[in-house]
Parts: structure tokens; C-alpha cells; sequence
């Protein structure tokens, strides 16, 4: 197969640049970095398959940083995947008999929202909320009631978790998604994760789900390795100098730049359904 070499430093050069974004808030962001793979002439199904491909090996390199910086929760992870997979599974059975894009729509909107509430958060808000924590600490405290209500908590905790995962797994299953673009921000707002761990997190989950999704489509013969071995490297590259980047910044910052990306993302979301240009991994 024919390359342009000068394109294809270009579409390295724009790997980089999206790879390690999405390595530092963690997110893939493939939706981003297809319509470039679809612009080298490959057909839908394999600049999908390729696309997924190099989402895959970015999000494992800068999973693998987040674990070394320890912003990963394992029982988040463990729980969240798992459900994740389960409804995935369940949601992709029914792919057939619901309007996908409409659903697409509705998936683009939710991450709107997601993008606003975090883009208008501050640090006042922050600073009250960590108020109103310590506050319920110090009275459990003074009550004596500090493990009881840590374990009611756990509880809370992980239904909340599996019930989110496996409600976010149908949708994406629905839609043929990993959806970390609504997972994160579902961490960060509604799990209250600490937003870093929650980006460590939501990576590793998508690695490996990642990793299912181009198993199935190396399977179906639907990845150009060509455009994979050069551009996997620099995805690889970025992914994991971007995490580096995470601990640096401000928990403030952090959403701020998360809720910046997730507009990004809904944005070509939008202009997917209008151009009918169908992708594969946010």
C-alpha cells in the first residue's frame, strides 16, 4: 500500500498532540483522531479498527503511568469493569432493535452537560464541599460513629459504582462506545473519586476495554497494521509522558482542562451524526 510519508508525519505529529491530552485527563479521545485516519483513504471499518488499535496501545503506556503515580483505585477499577463489561455485553445485543442515532445524540448531549457543570465549577464551590466533609467527619466523629457510617458508605459506594457502570457499559454497548467521556466526569461528580484517581481509573478501564474492542476487530480482519505500527509509537509515546503531567496540575485545573476536552468531544459528536460519520472509541 502507497503512503505519503509527509501525511503521515503530519498524522503522527497530531497523535502526539491528542495522545498525550487524553493521556493527562484521561481519555483515548479516538473519536478525535479518526476523521485524520479516515482522511488516508482507509475505508470506515478499518480506520475504525486501526483507530481503536492506537487509542488501545496509548491508553495502556499512560495506564501504566497512572499506576506508578498510584491514581489508580482497584476496587473502583475492578467493580466499574466489570459491570462495564456485563452491561456492554447486554447492551450490544439490543443494538438492533433501537435508534442509534439518536442515542448518539443523547450520548453527545450528556457529555455537553458533563463539560458545563465541570467548566463551571470553582474553587469556592471545591473549597465548600470539602468544608461540608470535614463538618460530617468531625460530628461522626464526636458521635462515635466513624465505622459504622465508613461501612454503610463502602456499601453505598459499590452499589452506586456497579449500578453506574453498568448503566454507562448498556449505552456504550449500545452504541459501540467505551464512553469514558461520560465515565470520568460520572467519577468526578456523582462517585466523588478524586479526580486524579478517577482519571487514572477511567484509563485503565478503557485500556482494557480498549483492548476487547480491537481483539474483535483484529478478528474480523478490520485493522491496517501498517498505519498501526507507525502511528501506535508516538500514541504509546504520549500517552505516557501526558500522565506524567497529571499530579502537576491543581484538581481545579484538572476539570477545567477535562471539562475543555469533553466539549471538544461532544462538539464532534454532534458533527458526526451530521456528516454520518460513525467511530468507535471516546
Amino acid at each position: 500500500m502507497e503512503i505519503n510519508f509527509v501525511y503521515i508525519l503530519f498524522l503522527s505529529s497530531i497523535c502526539f498532540i491528542i495522545s498525550f491530552i487524553g493521556g493527562m485527563v484521561g481519555l483515548v479521545l479516538g473519536v478525535i483522531r479518526l476523521p485524520f485516519i479516515l482522511s488516508t483513504g482507509l475505508s470506515v471499518t478499518e480506520s475504525v479498527g486501526t483507530n481503536i488499535g492506537v487509542s488501545t496501545l496509548g491508553a495502556i503506556t499512560a495506564a501504566i503511568q497512572h499506576i506508578r503515580n498510584k491514581n489508580i483505585s482497584v476496587v473502583i477499577f475492578i467493580i466499574m469493569a466489570f459491570t462495564s463489561a456485563i452491561g456492554a455485553f447486554y447492551g450490544a445485543s439490543l443494538t438492533k432493535n433501537v435508534p442509534i442515532n439518536f442515542l448518539l445524540i443523547l450520548v453527545g448531549l450528556i457529555i455537553s452537560y458533563e463539560s458545563f457543570t465541570l467548566l463551571k465549577e470553582n474553587n469556592n464551590t471545591i473549597n465548600n464541599e470539602n468544608n461540608n466533609n470535614n463538618n460530617k467527619k468531625r460530628i461522626a466523629s464526636l458521635l462515635n460513629l466513624n465505622h459504622k457510617l465508613t461501612s454503610q458508605n463502602s456499601y453505598y459506594d459499590t452499589f452506586l459504582q456497579s449500578i453506574i457502570g453498568f448503566l454507562v457499559g448498556v449505552l456504550g454497548g449500545l452504541v459501540g462506545l467505551v464512553l469514558g467521556s461520560i465515565r470520568l466526569p460520572v467519577m468526578i461528580k456523582i462517585l466523588k473519586t478524586e479526580t486524579k484517581i478517577a482519571i487514572g481509573t477511567n484509563m485503565l478501564i478503557s485500556s482494557v476495554m480498549g483492548m476487547s474492542g480491537f481483539i474483535g476487530h483484529v478478528i474480523s480482519n478490520e485493522v491496517n497494521f501498517l498505519y498501526l505500527i507507525v502511528l501506535g509509537p508516538s500514541a504509546m509515546i504520549e500517552g505516557f509522558l501526558g500522565a506524567k503531567y497529571t499530579n502537576r496540575l491543581s484538581p481545579t485545573t484538572l476539570k477545567r482542562l477535562i471539562g475543555i476536552v469533553l466539549a471538544f468531544v461532544a462538539a464532534t459528536i454532534f458533527i458526526s451524526q451530521i456528516t454520518e460519520l460513525k467511530f468507535l472509541d471516546i
